[in-house]
């Protein structure tokens, strides 16, 4: 019986016992009460009420951190109810006393021992058919009614005043010992908290970012084939983020995004696809580029058509760096430095605005994308390339770290256009490449923006929500962990259980969080302990109507029940070490 339930009995039992004491001295005929008590049975009663609101008080204290308003009022009203036995209340009650716990556990049990003795001593009737625990059994035969208990015969005490007073002191100690652990776990909660990495703030940083990225973008699509242009953000670990230990990551001044260009459709264009890196500073720099610039070479040009905005790398004696243009017209930017840059950089400043252009060094390890074809996730999980007459399926390694990305990016993601509520494996692409066994490359995920199309026409005010749930992004993130641990898509899960080739995936998201569910169940042996830890979560948090991850504890909280499990994971499988 764990420490939770135990102390739900106990303070249960409490009020049955001195309802009996009550009882029995209202029982006692003058002339016995004061040969055998001498008045001192109303003391221990006192005592007693007074033992049982000191334990109150103190779960109150230990119990309000780990449940809701709703969960603790329940508890309180109803010591002997469901939420006592719940499993999960334990853990997280063993998660928040740490080292703390086996000595809760060890004082909470000799609560127990002294309310056994006192039922010991209390003619009480038992419930018959409970016999693992007495004081159970003695609650299960006298239930309250209209908040008062009713004893069906007259009770009887048959402990002398010594042990009485024996079994108090111990009580009171107990209960003292109860309110140093409270206290002290308080302090060193708050001492964790505040040495903990705040991952939460980091994330919400990115996601402002990455909304002033889609803004701007947007603003800057001024040519007249807008419409056949296509901008794909690429997903990233940030593993710097959750870095923890001796990997703690220091504050970045500025933070950057990796972005795929595209055109496409009947219209003639000079570019079908560009790389780009945007940065995004902290403070308004315009005298600041990107790391890694390219050297480009000087050019002279005749005629009446302007400079490009952009300047090649001066030489540091001819004085400081040029300030950049304002980007007013990105397909013309692009344009610029197609043919002379494999990758090309923008800034933007602390009002929005985006800056550029410059050439900057594309990461050596990243395949160069071979067209503007992209292949989904769902192809890839479903019906992978063919090579040398062999499906090439995604390995266990990249099935991992797609699982990382796209833990991560949900939530650096969410809430902004590019990472829709309701994503799956169709919206995360893959670029082609002329390289590589599968001729994709399947090391860096992109996504489109899906709440708003990254033209001019387009609002700026995202549409109504289909369903109204703030965490439909990670019930989304759920089924994509489980289709990546077991390499197919949920599709393709479904009509295996339904055993048709054709079984359709309902939109619903109640009836997707079911089919989650199920197969979690279904297959909680077979999932590793952080896919399972991680798509636990994710689901609860689904369920939970009152969570949002624009609450810090709770994206927090996110972080460390389902990013840094899998990356620890991944981490093992690498051979890496995680401090």
């Amino acid at each position: 019986m764990s420490g939770v339930e135990i102390a739900g009995i106990a303070l249960a039992v409490l009020p049955l016992f001195i309802s009996a004491l009550e009882d029995y001295e209202k029982g006692l005929d003058p002339l016995k009460a004061f040969m055998r008590w001498e008045r001192e049975l109303p003391k221990f009663i006192r005592k007693l009420r007074n033992q049982h609101v000191h334990f109150s008080q103190t779960m109150r204290l230990l119990l309000e951190p780990i449940t809701t308003e709703i969960e603790l009022a329940e508890m309180l009203s109803d010591p002997s109810g469901q939420h006592w036995k719940d499993g999960e209340m334990s853990k997280k009650l063993e998660d928040r006393l740490q080292e703390s716990y086996t000595a809760y556990q060890n004082t909470i049990e000799e609560i127990e021992r002294i309310m056994k003795q006192i039922a010991a001593k209390l003619d009480l009737e038992r419930a018959a058919e409970l016999k693992r625990n007495d004081l159970e059994a003695i609650l299960a035969a006298n239930p309250q009614k209209n908040n008062k208990f009713e004893f069906k015969k007259r009770v009887r005490f048959g402990m002398n005043k010594k042990n009485i007073k024996k079994l108090l002191e111990d009580l009171d100690e107990c209960n003292k010992e109860l309110e140093r652990f409270t206290d002290r776990s308080e302090k060193l909660e708050t001492h964790r908290k505040a040495a903990k990495p705040s991952f939460a703030k980091h994330l919400q940083r990115v996601q402002t970012y990455a909304k002033d990225l889609h803004n701007s973008i947007l603003s800057s699509w001024s040519c007249s084939c807008q419409s056949y242009h296509r901008t794909s953000l690429q997903l990233e670990p940030r593993d710097t983020i959750f870095a923890t230990g001796m990997k703690k990551a220091k504050a970045s001044t500025a933070t950057s995004f990796a972005i795929t260009f595209s055109s496409s459709g009947e219209f003639t264009h000079p570019w079908t696809w560009q790389e780009a890196e945007i940065r995004i500073d902290d403070e308004d720099d315009d005298t600041q580029l990107a790391p890694k610039i390219s050297n480009v070479k000087r050019s002279v040009s005749f005629g009446d058509n302007p400079p490009p905005p952009y300047s090649a790398m001066p030489d540091p004696a001819m004085g400081p760096m040029p300030t950049l243009q304002e980007v007013k017209d990105m397909c013309a930017s692009i344009q610029q430095l197609h043919k002379s840059a494999p990758c090309i950089g923008f800034s933007i400043d602390s009002k929005g605005r985006l800056k550029g252009v410059y050439p900057v060094e594309c990461p050596v390890e990243k395949k160069r994308p071979g067209s503007n074809e992209v292949v989904s996730l769902e192809e890839l999980l479903d019906t992978p390339p063919v090579v040398n007459g062999r499906p090439a399926k995604l390995s266990k390694k990249e099935r991992y770290s797609l699982a990382v990305t796209l833990a991560s990016s949900a939530l650096q993601l969410n809430s902004t256009p590019w990472f829709p509520d309701q994503w799956g494996a169709k919206d995360i692409l893959f670029h082609r490449t002329s390289v590589g066994p599968r001729m994709i490359d399947v090391e860096h995920p992109h996504v489109r923006a899906k709440l708003l199309e990254l033209t001019k026409d387009a609002s700026t005010t995202p549409k109504p929500r289909g369903f109204h749930n703030k965490n439909t992004v990670l019930l989304a993130l759920a089924v994509a962990l489980l289709e990546l641990y077991f390499g197919m898509s949920v599709e393709k899960h479904q009509q295996i259980e339904a055993g048709a080739t054709d079984a359709p995936v309902s939109a619903n998201p109640w009836s997707l969080c079911a089919m989650a569910y199920e197969w979690t169940e279904s297959e909680q042996e077979n999932l590793s302990a952080a896919f399972l830890t991680a798509v636990t979560h994710c689901l609860r948090c689904f369920s939970d109507p009152g969570a949002s991850l624009q609450d810090s504890e709770f994206l927090q909280a996110a972080v460390e029940g389902i990013v840094l499990p899998l990356q620890d994971e991944l981490y093992q499988f690498l051979g890496k070490t995680t401090t």
